[in-house]
């Protein structure tokens, strides 16, 4: 019986191997590809003083026995010693002795275990299971040691990553910072400049009275863009007025530029609410751009905003009754690139932004932002 289970226990464990060999046969050969000098060099410096001990002690008594006890748990140990080895290579060069230091390290260990089995008068075995300590001792020793720079390395890596970031956070600023300048350039060259060129023209011609109503209407027309680009680049909150009515006056613009769109607009926040320096700019900002992408993309009819601010927490929520946007692919619309801007400005603010869907149909936007910072908090005070 026990042989019969022994057998099938051979049986299964091989079929086992073979699927998983078969399974992972690109990976495995991958492997054996990089690392087939590691692995020749294992297989050498365990075969050889097996072959010495098989020879010169065991005589062959043993051989198929000890085989199978040394190459399933000294073969292995001494792959992953070379693999660890070559991986680290150039980093532990301060940390161990060079080639040579090491040759004379053995032979004086060679040399003074010798001497100590002459003295002692020890078994053949003797030398054998001091042989495999020292392997063990340093095979232990070195994945210590791959294991305490790996962690530096990993360190290394995430400070470099931080770095890193920083610095696409600063040239990719300096890149919006640009496009803000070239995007009021040709503002200037293309909506106030013309229009003064055609104003000028039209003063040769200012006694007639059809040409003295198109340099009015002209002016006007000039007037109300420059207005309306002023609040685009830095928004007018009059301090007459509550933040909420701030807002509101901004929905109200909004919606009357898409009066072709019958959709309705519902705000809801705090009569009282106050939001410091800069963040109340932020918030008008964010509110500007949500709504106007709901009026461009939501195919919908309604839009819902709702403010909220507790202590140092800002939260804002807007919401239509549209056709919705599966939140894994707004990235790459070309509609919505507006929307993954926003959450790339959220998140250097610390902020979260979060989208989900509205039931029955329709989609939920919502930004929680930290209010802090010393300028901030100066600002109230001072206020």
């Amino acid at each position: 019986m026990y042989s019969i289970m022994f057998f099938w226990q051979w049986v299964i464990s091989g079929i086992l191997i073979i699927i998983t060999v078969f399974k992972n046969k690109k990976r495995i050969q991958f492997f054996l590809n990089k690392q087939s000098k590691s692995l020749t060099y294992a297989l050498m410096i365990t075969a050889i003083p097996f072959g010495a001990y098989i020879l010169f002690v065991d005589k062959g008594k043993n051989v198929f026995t000890n085989m199978v006890f040394y190459f399933i748990f000294i073969f292995p140990l001494y792959a992953v010693y070379s693999i660890v080895q070559n991986n680290v290579k150039k980093s532990i060069q301060l940390t161990q002795l060079s080639t040579l230091n090491k040759w004379i390290l053995m032979l004086v260990s060679v040399a003074g275990v010798g001497i100590l089995g002459q003295i002692f008068n020890v078994a053949p075995l003797f030398y054998m299971i001091v042989f495999h300590s020292i392997v063990w001792l340093l095979i232990f020793y070195y994945l210590l040691l791959y294991k305490q720079i790996k962690q530096s390395s990993e360190m290394e890596q995430a400070t470099q990553q931080k770095q890193y970031d920083s610095y696409v956070s600063r040239v990719t600023q300096i890149a919006k910072e640009e496009q803000i300048k070239k995007e009021f350039s040709d503002y200037l060259h293309d909506e106030i400049l013309q229009d003064l060129l055609a104003v000028k023209n039209m003063m040769n011609k200012s006694n007639k009275a059809e040409v003295q109503q198109m340099i009015t209407e002209t002016l006007t027309r000039l007037n109300t863009s420059i207005r309306n680009q002023m609040q685009e680049y830095h928004p007018t909150l009059l301090s007459s007025l509550t933040l909420k009515q701030n807002y509101e006056n901004l929905l109200q613009i909004i919606k009357k530029n898409y009066a072709n769109k019958q959709i309705t607009v519902s705000f809801t926040c705090k009569e009282d609410l106050f939001l410091v320096e800069p963040y109340h700019f932020i918030m008008y900002r964010l509110i500007k751009e949500l709504t106007t992408n709901a009026f461009k993309h939501s195919q919908g009819s309604q839009i819902w905003i709702k403010l909220t601010q507790h202590m140092e927490r800002i939260q804002l929520t807007v919401e239509d009754d549209g056709i919705g946007l599966d939140p894994t692919e707004y990235k790459h619309k070309q509609g919505h690139r507006g929307l993954y801007s926003i959450q790339e400005q959220i998140a250097l603010l610390e902020g979260t932004m979060s989208f989900s869907i509205r039931k029955p149909h329709g989609l939920s936007i919502q930004i929680v932002l930290p209010m802090k910072g010393e300028q901030s908090y100066e600002y109230f005070i001072n206020r």
